[in-house]
């Protein structure tokens, strides 16, 4: 299957040290005994392709020269099909007419028809209006944690010594040490650990352990939790920041808005598109013929 995607000729050069742009502007990135591809090659192939596409081949070199070389084994393999005339079959050129007119059909629709499509302000604003209780933000709260790993299969000797460790790590906050260079020292949550045992913003529902949740929500900004069991362990939890449940601003929830109602705008042009040349075209689908049966009120499809 083709993978969608895009990318710039700058993007190209990076992703192959080799070409040297002031010498050659238009660098070969795969070729094969039948087929050359080089980079404004790549770059008009896959220019036209979503913004998200385009993103994600940016950010990731390896995907780019993954994609070549998926282009090219694709460019071998057709050119031993033609070569063994498999292209004249004439059900091969049924199937490929087919193809050829449901990518232009999707193409004509989405970059011609939907082109000019815009959202206006005013319907930005109204969608707010009347939707404002959809964006409630839920109160959130930004934390920290120190682990001791204690899951249920543990032996009992061991809990035992993990709740003394945590208990201890407990003590050194009361004594006043930081609790990011605590969590750094001690936390067996190696990846948190990293950060001062940062977790980062969390909302109701967001975590898997309703007890730590629980503990996290019932802290104000700055207060750290006493010891709270989890199936996992023990947790010590700090607060660094609270942010009460509000509701969007139309600034923050326009880019939203606006891409749902595209999205909405843009289906309703090609569908009134796709009416109007039906019916210009006299297009009449034979239900009955197609199902084999005839049911009351059932006949031929025609566009009207």
């Amino acid at each position: 299957m083709f993978v969608k995607l895009a990318i710039c000729t700058t993007l190209l050069f990076a992703a192959f040290p080799g070409a040297a742009p002031a010498e050659e502007i238009n660098p070969v990135v795969g070729k094969s005994a039948d087929y050359i591809l080089r980079a404004t090659d790549l770059e008009r192939l896959v220019a036209a392709q979503p913004a998200e596409i385009q993103k994600r081949f940016q950010d990731d070199p390896e995907q780019r020269v993954n994609l070549v070389r998926q282009l090219m084994t694709q460019k071998a393999v057709a050119a031993r099909a033609r070569k063994e005339g498999f292209d004249r079959k004439p059900d091969f050129k049924e199937q490929l007419g087919h193809v050829i007119d449901d990518f232009m059909t999707r193409e004509y629709l989405t970059k011609v028809v939907a082109a000019s499509v815009t959202v206006p302000e005013d319907d930005l604003k109204k969608y707010y209006k009347e939707n404002e209780s959809k964006f409630l933000i839920p109160e959130q709260v930004k934390i920290r944690h120190i682990f001791v790993e204690a899951p249920k299969d543990m032996k009992e000797e061991e809990k035992r010594k993990a709740l003394q460790k945590i208990e201890t790590l407990q003590q050194r906050l009361k004594k006043g040490e930081d609790f990011a260079k605590v969590a750094q020292d001690a936390s067996e949550d190696a990846e948190s650990a990293k950060r001062g045992g940062e977790l980062g913003t969390i909302s109701p529902g967001g975590t898997s352990a309703e007890e730590f949740e629980k503990a996290a929500f019932a802290l104000k900004a700055g207060e750290v939790s006493g010891v709270v069991t989890t199936p996992y362990g023990y947790h010590i939890i700090k607060v660094d920041e609270r942010k009460e449940k509000r509701t969007a601003t139309l600034a923050e929830a326009s880019d939203y808005i606006r891409k749902k109602l595209q999205n909405e705008y843009e289906a309703k042009k090609m569908q009134e598109f796709v009416e109007q040349v039906s019916k210009e075209a006299g297009v009449e689908v034979f239900a009955d013929r197609i199902t084999g049966k005839k049911e009351e009120g059932q006949g031929n499809d025609k566009q009207k």
